[in-house]
């Protein structure tokens, strides 16, 4: 019988929880609100993200993302990943349920590893920010500099797996 890992995170969280409650009533209030927030928060991103993984599944042959993100495209897999996960407005936690979709259709771990990567450290719509923050020099060599890194970790996962 093999346990599901969501039933031992309820479980332990569940648990947690109880022992909050004993412990501080009014913390525990304030921190279910704060985690009811955060849900409300990120519940809209996930639904469009899993609407866009069904359309995906629904619209673009496997075979399509399996070409060109597949092992049989070799670096060029991972410069798309790259390239997609760079101009992707995701969420970081919604980059790993997609990641899986893609991974499910055929995508190698090369790609996956650079699509994951740049799309939580090169954020395209972030960039005017960090430019004004930074300065135009250190965002782009930082860019740059992440890019080329990511590539590099990307071949690695790419041989390995």
């Amino acid at each position: 019988m093999q346990i599901d890992v969501g039933i031992i995170y309820l479980l332990v969280a569940g648990i947690l929880l109880a022992i909050s409650a004993v412990k501080d009533r009014q913390k525990t209030k304030k921190a279910l609100m704060v985690s009811l927030r955060m849900g409300l928060m990120v519940f809209p991103v996930l639904f469009l993200v899993f609407t866009l993984m069904g359309l995906m599944g629904a619209l673009v042959p496997r075979e399509v993302i399996a070409t060109w993100l597949g092992s049989g495209s070799g670096l060029l897999s991972i410069l798309l990943g790259e390239m997609i996960g760079a101009v992707a407005l995701i969420l970081p936690a919604a980059v790993f349920p997609f990641s899986g979709f893609l991974r499910d259709q055929g995508a190698n771990y090369g790609a996956l590893v650079g699509f994951i990567m740049t799309a939580i450290l090169i954020g395209v719509s972030s960039l005017p920010l960090e430019i004004k923050v930074f300065g135009l020099r250190f965002t782009v060599v930082r860019n740059v500099l992440t890019f080329l890194l990511v590539f590099a970790i990307g071949v690695i996962f790419g041989e390995v797996f």
